[in-house]
């Protein structure tokens, strides 16, 4: 059990530079689609929501919105980027823009959706949870058991609705501690709590039959 935990809380710093080189390994062909939305180009900007929009309803369906709700949120999503990517900088990393403003409509659509919700893997798509295991759960990558990602994903529902949310963004969408008390409009201390909170409950679930 503890070389188990010890995978899971070792140092995060080389598996991160892996997360971002996967997530930008297209980035010259992300900046040309980018530089031809930011000029009206109506395909590019479609190519763009292509290639993002099954990670961003994945973020969705990881945080306890259904299927429906997270395609709602993915699409203020991009009605927004729509409206602001001739604001863009060249330059600047697209997915991390997007990203943003992606958590922020997926957390207003949480709001506006006041029952807590559940998700288990069942309820995602093959390509969806490719998606999950490959790109948006570096937690799992680091256990080294290519199922783990999916019980994972799958015992997010022991979590209460707090919890769920601080453990994907910070554990699985790597946002700071800080950015996620924005977010939710709770301390940093708040926030660590309800973190340590969630790991302590996942590895109670999936370790304790280890001893």
């Amino acid at each position: 059990m503890d070389a188990i935990e010890d995978r899971i809380i070792r140092s995060e710093a080389g598996e991160r530079s892996a997360a971002r080189a996967g997530k930008e390994k297209d980035k010259d062909e992300v900046d040309r689609l980018v530089e031809r939305a930011k000029q009206g180009d109506a395909e590019a900007f479609g190519d763009l929501m292509r290639l993002y929009e099954g990670r961003i309803i994945g973020i969705g369906m990881q945080m306890g919105l259904s299927r429906d709700d997270a395609l709602d949120a993915c699409q203020e999503a991009f009605i927004k980027v729509f409206r602001y990517i001739r604001r863009f900088r060249s330059g600047r990393s697209f997915f991390k823009w997007l990203h943003r403003i992606a958590i922020h409509a997926v957390y207003d659509q949480m709001r506006r959706r006041r029952p807590a919700m559940t998700v288990s893997l069942e309820d995602l798509g093959p390509a969806q949870t490719r998606e999950l295991r490959d790109r948006g759960a570096p937690l799992a990558q680091r256990v080294e058991q290519a199922d783990l990602a999916g019980k994972l994903l799958g015992g997010l529902d022991s979590l209460t609705r707090q919890e769920r949310i601080v453990f994907v963004l910070r554990d699985l969408q790597q946002i700071g501690t800080e950015d996620i008390g924005r977010i939710m409009r709770l301390s940093r201390v708040t926030v660590r709590r309800h973190c340590m909170s969630a790991r302590q409950k996942l590895r109670d679930r999936f370790f304790a039959r280890d001893h």
